[in-house]
């Protein structure tokens, strides 16, 4: 019952009764939305590129957050950046919305993969002529049966999330997509990084750059694990500085991890208090090894050796590393609660001693 009331409430509400058939030639603006997170912004940029490289005469936009507009500093692939942050429904309709819709885009790409009404309803009032994005299910229904979608395709969770994005723009005939991720802006960012880097150069013969911190608890390595995995990999690369990036807020816990390696060649990295410093960081270093967060989409950008530490969810085949060069170390459950430190030098000899990449491995036990 409630169910059915749910997708009564759904057609009701978004519904779109003046549908136009697609006619690229008349299309001029675009409006992507991704105003959520750093590395899906990052994961977005190869969409935003091939569109403009076939339909070079478009007016692409994109509505960002406040905390991943940075990652598109200088893309040459983008017109306007509308900075579009959660708030208060009745605000979002007389600020980012109102706004929005007076641009009058011809299309619009949703790229979430969630029926959410009240997310929905924002973007039904942003008045595309054309509305593209995922065919998602919920209530016994799914939002490829909401008349405000012109056109949807199924989510891929099982391909990287790259292939679902282009599949949304099945109609205007991209040709070919070219799926490397790119940064831009990145120069202006990395003269303190830079110094810091060649300082250590002169005594050491490689950079590893160490992240321990996920975007939340459950994604997060424990202080002990990070430790042991440090230690080994210290006494493994003797040669190489082992840099343990701390983000905003957790510069005692990089310290502690730091402390308890044991190990004068592991060390705290460069401060990067800015995406783009953090980014500069992680060109110059050889391997990158993270939890499943935007510290493994920078390490795609540049191609790095990554080895990603991810929670047992598909985000291990619809986010994996976009490097030819990775290991996927796969959670044996829902947190990174326990890490095993022979799993994870295993993966970085494979990867430094050149072996060919593999997508995924289960997690061997601690």
């Amino acid at each position: 019952m409630i169910k059915t009331a749910a997708r009564l409430i759904s057609y009701a509400l978004l519904g779109k009764p003046d549908k136009q058939p697609l006619d690229i030639a008349k299309v001029r603006k675009v409006l992507i939305l991704r105003n959520d997170k750093i590395g899906d912004m990052i994961v977005t940029t190869p969409l935003l590129r091939e569109l403009k490289k076939n339909y070079p005469h478009w007016k692409i936009d994109v509505a960002a957050s406040s905390a991943n507009r940075a990652v598109l500093a200088d893309n040459p692939h983008v017109n306007d950046i509308i900075i579009w942050d959660k708030q208060p429904l009745l605000r979002d309709l007389r600020t980012t919305i109102a706004d929005l819709r007076r641009r009058r885009y011809d299309v619009i790409f949703n790229p979430y993969n969630r029926f959410s009404i009240p997310l929905l309803l924002r973007i039904k009032w942003l008045g595309a002529r054309y509305l593209t994005g995922f065919a998602i299910p919920k209530y016994g229904s799914s939002t490829a049966k909401l008349d405000m979608f012109d056109y949807t395709v199924p989510c891929d969770r099982s391909r990287h999330i790259l292939h679902s994005f282009f599949a949304a723009f099945g109609q205007f005939g991209l040709r070919d997509i070219d799926m490397h991720y790119e940064l831009f802006g990145v120069d202006a960012h990395a003269a303190q990084v830079d110094t810091a880097c060649d300082t250590l150069l002169q005594t050491h013969e490689g950079l590893f750059c160490l992240n321990f911190q996920g975007s939340n608890a459950q994604r997060t390595v424990s202080v002990a694990d990070a430790q042991h995995c440090c230690a080994a990999l210290a006494a493994r690369y003797p040669r190489h500085a082992l840099l343990v990036i701390a983000a905003p807020g957790t510069e005692a816990r990089a310290a502690e991890i730091v402390h308890g390696a044991g190990h004068a060649n592991v060390m705290a990295a460069p401060p990067t208090g800015h995406i783009l410093e953090l980014a500069a960081l992680i060109r110059r270093c050889e391997l990158v090894l993270s939890p499943d967060t935007s510290v493994i989409h920078l390490a795609s950008v540049y191609d790095k050796k990554i080895v990603g530490y991810y929670i047992r969810t598909d985000n291990y085949r619809w986010f994996y590393p976009a490097s030819r060069h990775y290991r996927v170390i796969v959670a044996p459950g829902l947190t990174l609660e326990t890490v095993s430190t022979d799993a994870t030098l295993g993966a970085v000899d494979e990867l430094m001693a050149g072996d060919t990449p593999l997508q995924a491995t289960a997690q061997a036990a601690a």
